[in-house]
Order: C-alpha cells, then structure tokens, then sequence
C-alpha cells in the first residue's frame, strides 16, 4: 500500500539534527563517564519509573501545553484573523528550512521524548541535585498521566450516552 504525502525539502535539515542529536548523545555518555568515572550499570526500578514519568511530563509540557506554544510559535508564522469580533491566531509552519524542523521536532511527542529521556537520564547520573527536580516532575507527570486516562473515560462515557439515546430514539420512531 502506498502512501501519499506532500514533498518536503527538508533531508538537509532532519539529517543534521540527526548528527547533532547523535553529537550530543555521545558527548552527554562520555560526560557521564568522565564525571562518574564509568557508564551506567543499573538503575533502581523505582528511579527509572519516576525517570519515565518525568520525561513523560516533559514531553507533555513542550508539546502539548499552553504556556509553551509562545515557545513553539516562534518556529512558525501567526497571523491574527478577526471573525465576528472575535481574533483568532492562524498558525503555519514554515515550508522549509531550519524553523520548518524545529517546529515540525516540538510538535512531535516521539522525538521531544528521546531529548526529554536524554535530558533526564544525564541529569540522574551526573548531578545529585537533579533527583529533587526529577521526583517533582515525575509527580506532575504521573497525575498529568491520571488526567489524559481521566478524560479518556469520561469521553468514552458520553459517547455511549450519546449512541444510547439515539438508540433508544431511532426505536420509537
């Protein structure tokens, strides 16, 4: 099966966000062994859950939430558009280049998820202060984690309410 998508000139760019992604994933370990005086062994099972949950809420919170779409903006063109008295902002990304990358990276939860687990992976294994910051976001992360399923079974139960009463409405017609 084939699939069609529109063309995009950006090779150039996804391939040296590539190499630099892989520049700083090799120069993050060898930080870690020279700083630790050896590469990771093994972690507890309770500090890569907590890891997990703060990487998840860091993704989430570059992604998806509010008080960062100024930041995710920036990569991409806002025009204001009034309708009806009211102003709307009309988003477009850029249609090619270094921006066009870096909005199409901040709007993907996959790829801020590697940079998110690097980040706090590194920062578990080289500063002690980090774990503070890390318990908090794991936290935030996994009651945010509690609200996406919250909001999920709730939007389930009004879908079935929903068909239910035009169930029961199309047997007495």
């Amino acid at each position: 099966m084939q699939t069609l998508r529109a063309k995009e000139d950006q090779n150039f760019w996804n391939f040296l966000f590539s190499v630099f992604f892989v520049i700083v994933l090799v120069a993050g370990l060898w930080a870690m062994q020279d700083m630790r005086g050896g590469f990771l062994t093994s972690v507890p099972a309770f500090d890569a859950i907590m890891m997990a949950f703060a990487a998840f809420r860091i993704t989430r919170l570059v992604v998806y939430d509010k008080i960062t779409r100024w930041f995710r903006e920036l990569f991409a063109r806002t025009t204001v558009i009034e309708k009806d008295s009211v102003e709307y902002v009309e988003v477009t990304p850029y249609q090619s280049g270094f921006r066009h990358t870096v909005y199409d990276l901040l709007n993907c939860p996959w790829c801020i998820g590697i940079w998110s687990a690097a980040i706090v992976v590194f920062a578990y294994f080289v500063y002690p202060w980090a774990w503070s910051v890390i318990f908090f976001l794991a936290i935030a992360g996994a009651g945010s984690l509690l609200q996406v399923i919250a909001n999920g079974v709730g939007w389930r139960a009004e879908n079935l309410k929903i068909e239910a009463q035009e169930h029961n409405r199309d047997l007495r017609l």
